[in-house]
Order: structure tokens, then sequence, then C-alpha cells
């Protein structure tokens, strides 16, 4: 592909991150969770229960990173975490009454969110547009678990010695 259409994606990935990022600061970080609160509260209330292992490999964190995120959901009540009594290692996770609360909330305010974004968009594209942005999503995870992501990074970039 033509580096010129490249570099033009990459400037539109900032401008959108930039965009989304300023958008939900007013509300709090997300009903007043940090951002991975927010992503582990989402994953949770999307699958129901579901092993601390199985929910660090779909959210691509370390277990231990995780666990320190499920800790915070759990002092302020968003979620229980039940360890199996017969092998501890075991833990799953699911909403509290209260998690599932501000799960609705949130859902409510990306829900209203992405239909305003949407409404801008010509109706004859808006399959368009949301089938584009599945296939990106894909194609981004599908690269990063391949063999050749890490080989492509810029010289000097992992260097950290000078």
């Amino acid at each position: 592909m033509d580096i010129q259409k490249i570099r033009w994606l990459r400037e539109k990935l900032r401008q959108l991150e930039r965009e989304m990022d300023g958008c939900f600061r007013p509300e709090g970080n997300c009903c007043g969770l940090t951002l991975s609160q927010c992503h582990t509260l989402l994953e949770v209330g999307n699958r129901g229960e579901v092993s601390l292992i199985d929910l660090a490999t779909t959210l691509g964190l370390d277990p231990s990173t995780l666990s320190r995120t499920v800790n915070g959901l759990v002092l302020v009540g968003l979620i229980n975490r039940l360890t199996d009594e017969k092998d501890r290692r075991c833990v799953a996770i699911s909403l509290t009454e209260q998690g599932k609360k501000v799960f609705d909330q949130i859902e409510a305010i990306f829900n209203r969110y992405y239909s305003g974004v949407l409404g801008i968009i010509p109706e004859a594209k808006k399959d368009g547009v949301v089938e584009s942005i599945a296939l990106f999503a894909d194609a981004v995870k599908k690269y990063n678990g391949s063999d050749e992501c890490c080989q492509n990074e810029p010289p000097g970039c992992g260097d950290r010695s000078e």
C-alpha cells in the first residue's frame, strides 16, 4: 500500500483516539471508573460469570495486573470474586447488583454516544463504516498475534541502553 495512505490512516487513528479520549473525560473516566476498570466491568457484564484467567486473556492482560483492577472493583462493590474451594487458583468474577446498575449506565452512555456519531454518517454508508471498523479491529488483533508483529519495530525503539 502507498506510504501516503498509511500515514493518513495513522494520522486519522491518532485523531480518533484523541477525540474519543477527550469525549469521555467529562464522564469521570467512565462513570467514575478508570479506563481499565471500565473495560473489565463491561467485559464481565457482557459475559456474565467469567474466570479471572479467561478475563485476563480476553483483555490481553497479565492475571496479576487484572487481579489488582478486579480488587478495586470488589472494594467499591461492583464485582464479586468467588474462589473455588477445591482449587484456590480458580477465581470466578461476576457483577454485583450495583455492578449491574453501573454496567447498564455505561452501556446507555456508550449507546447514546455511538448512536449520535453514526447519526452524522449518511445512512447509505453506516453499515460499511461498522463493517470496516470490525474488519480493521480483527486484522489488528490477528496481526498482533502473528510472528511478524514484533519483528517490525523501528531501529532504536527497543534499545533503552543509550
